[in-house]
């Protein structure tokens, strides 16, 4: 036998006994990799893993945020938001929530992101926007493809000069008239100011605290099929977590007003400093996301019980409008008022007015609001109301106790 074939033999022998070691002395590498294999595939798991329901109505009847929106009906969600604190929409992760306005109003929602995650700390917010005031931190602007409203980008250099204060003796005049000449009170500097001319019966409808996942798409659905335009008051820390919320509601050629960064009523009414600070962090954060700088502000719990006359020379003096209401339908309530007690209360409230501002809220766990919000619209348009949307060329209806004082 020739060298090469006894060379040969010896090779596929090697060969073998290798492999028979292998099987022999590992089985458990076979075992564990199916073991693996089986995990991936399970059952359990694929359940785990299956995406959302396609529709909305499967949303809304399976996911976590009724749930909470129905604890939240009988919780003092007001009374959390005075606190700064927020009523949660749901343990879906954000990409979730994204989907969820995508299947709603998908028109309005392709831009959705993920730019901030829920488990970012506040601290870390604040962070981000104290580098962003240095110039480090936030982008530039994320323009809209809507040409911005200039009912809501002026600024305070368009306004005439800031007045001396008015000396003792100043008659008590707590509101503006229609030529723009403004309240009037010993002590108060309010500056004068231009307003647009109205048609004879005026509505405002405004949405304060929002925007949410669960109530801002389905508001933005009720308005486009009614026509009819709003003013959003949005809270800083709101919009930190959706600014794509944001974005389509001002896409959808609203106006977007400022309610403070935090909406936390025991530190923004410790004096007017923390409120104006508190406003302009909100500003910040919303022209970063937008492109514009509101100059429309709604006081948390309206100006009544925590403004004087030192706030409203802080915040005038900044260029900033103050604007409460005159029509409250009682969703600020804890309690979730019926959709027919909602209706009954504008009914009753708009009789013997010819300009109405009223107050509505784009808050988890408003349910009752979404659906009154089309019969309110159209008791309004039979009464003879026109819609109009809020700016600091328009009248403001401000109230008249915190003039006073």
């Amino acid at each position: 036998m020739s060298k090469m074939k006894i060379a040969g033999l010896v090779f596929m022998a090697s060969f073998l006994s290798i492999s028979v070691f292998w099987v022999g002395v590992f089985p458990h590498w076979s075992i564990a990799t199916q073991s693996i294999a089986r995990l991936h595939d399970s059952p359990k798991l694929k359940e785990d893993l299956a995406p959302l329901p396609n529709s909305m109505a499967e949303v809304d009847e399976t996911s976590e945020i009724d749930s909470k929106e129905d604890q939240l009906a009988t919780s003092p969600s007001s009374a959390l938001l005075a606190q700064g604190k927020y009523p949660e929409e749901s343990s879906l992760s954000q990409p979730d929530q994204s989907k969820l306005l995508t299947e709603k109003a998908p028109s309005q929602s392709e831009a959705i992101n993920t730019r901030y995650e829920d488990s970012q700390s506040s601290d870390q917010k604040a962070e981000s926007l104290s580098e962003s005031s240095s110039g480090t931190s936030l982008q530039e602007p994320s323009h809209s493809n809507v040409k911005p409203n200039i009912i809501i980008s002026g600024t305070a250099e368009d306004l005439s000069p800031t007045p001396l204060p008015g000396p003792p003796g100043t008659p008590i005049r707590p509101y503006y008239d229609e030529a723009g000449n403004p309240p009037t009170a010993p002590g108060l500097a309010m500056r004068q100011r231009k307003f647009q001319s109205e048609s004879e019966k005026m509505a405002y409808l405004t949405f304060d605290d929002g925007p949410y996942p669960s109530t801002t798409p389905k508001i933005l659905d009720i308005l486009a099929k009614e026509n009819v335009r709003a003013t959003f008051f949005n809270i800083g820390q709101q919009v930190e977590l959706y600014p794509d919320l944001l974005k389509a509601v001002y896409e959808q050629d609203h106006v977007i007003g400022n309610h403070t960064y935090s909406h936390n009523m025991a530190e923004v009414y410790k004096r007017p400093k923390n409120f104006l600070d508190d406003v302009r962090k909100a500003e910040e954060i919303i022209y970063h996301t937008i492109g514009i700088r509101p100059q429309i502000v709604r006081a948390p719990g309206g100006t009544v019980g925590h403004f004087n006359i030192d706030y409203f020379n802080t915040i005038d003096a900044a260029g900033y409008l103050m604007e409460d209401w005159n029509v409250d339908p009682g969703d600020t309530d804890a309690r979730l008022f019926s959709e027919d007690q909602l209706i009954r209360n504008v009914e009753e409230q708009i009789q013997g007015k010819t300009r109405v501002v009223i107050l509505l809220h784009d808050l988890v766990g408003k349910n009752t609001t979404i659906d009154a919000l089309p019969e309110i619209i159209e008791l309004l348009k039979k009464q003879g109301f026109s819609f109009g949307v809020l700016g600091p060329d328009v009248l403001p209806i401000v109230f008249s106790g915190g003039l006073q004082n």
